[in-house]
């Protein structure tokens, strides 16, 4: 569910704020409102709330905050991005996974075990939306064509690696009117994938897993997302106390949907 929540994406029309993103012409949420939303994750529920938070002025672009809390099984999660327009452009910030930040975390609480070295490659990076609503607009990644992270740790005196890899693949739009909760919108439905590749290295050898996830997302002007449907293969390299990695496949299937505008 947190997966599919944070990679969710801005997506009928909201008068423009003073000093405030045209959001007539982008997919950059209206300042000043609050986007609801309910997430549905394999039997699993919880609500996600979605706003502008702040602006910067980035030589001469404004870089708008999304800050987005993520609420299930009683805890709350906050995620923030950056977000602005660019030549015709919507670009959301590719956050680092929090998965990677929790392997770090375990293999230095494993015993005999000491990361040594934990090195983020291909960011920054951002998903772009062409702000047009037509059939067609695209969807595509502006940055390195991978982002990835490289760990190495000794493990019981064995030097050992795993180096973690995503790669987005650009989609297309068509032009769908979606009803939701919070009403009718005309949107861009854009469908696209992320694939992951983790690859570990231990005594016991080389261990490669592969995973994706199929997205389609519905999105329209001055609000951001209005509904996002996924399909995933996640995998996850685990490592144990004895120096061995254990490869953990899960299939998910979650939804977003805008449940009311405050």
């Amino acid at each position: 569910m947190l997966l599919a929540a944070s990679l969710m994406v801005s997506c009928t029309k909201s008068s423009e704020k003073k000093d405030g993103p045209d959001v007539s012409k982008t997919f950059i949420p209206a300042q000043n409102k609050k986007f609801v939303y309910d997430i549905q994750s394999d039997g699993s529920t919880g609500t996600a709330t979605q706003w502008i938070s702040g602006q910067k002025d980035s030589s001469g672009i404004k870089v708008y905050n999304l800050h987005s809390e993520i609420e299930s099984s009683g805890t709350t999660m906050p995620l923030d991005n950056k977000i602005f327009t660019l030549n015709g452009k919507t670009y959301n910030e590719i956050k680092v996974p929090e998965a990677w930040n929790y392997v770090i975390t375990l293999l230095n609480n494993m015993p005999n075990t000491t990361v040594t070295n934990a090195q983020l490659f291909g960011f920054p990076a951002y998903m772009t939306m062409e702000n047009v609503i037509r059939n067609g607009s695209v969807l595509s990644l502006d940055g390195p064509l991978q982002q990835g992270q490289r760990i190495d740790y000794i493990s019981n005196g064995d030097q050992c690696s795993m180096v973690q890899n995503i790669m987005l693949e650009s989609g297309t739009s068509v032009v769908e009117t979606i009803q939701v909760p919070a009403g009718s919108f005309v949107c861009n439905k854009f469908s696209y994938a992320y694939y992951n590749e983790i690859t570990s290295t231990t005594r016991y050898g080389t261990l490669v897993g592969n995973g994706e996830e199929q997205i389609d997302v519905w999105v329209a002007h001055g609000i951001g997302i209005v509904k996002q449907q996924s399909s995933a293969r996640l995998v996850t390299m685990v490592p144990l106390p004895t120096g061995e990695v254990r490869e953990v496949v899960s299939l998910t299937n979650s939804s977003t949907t805008l449940k009311n505008i405050q």
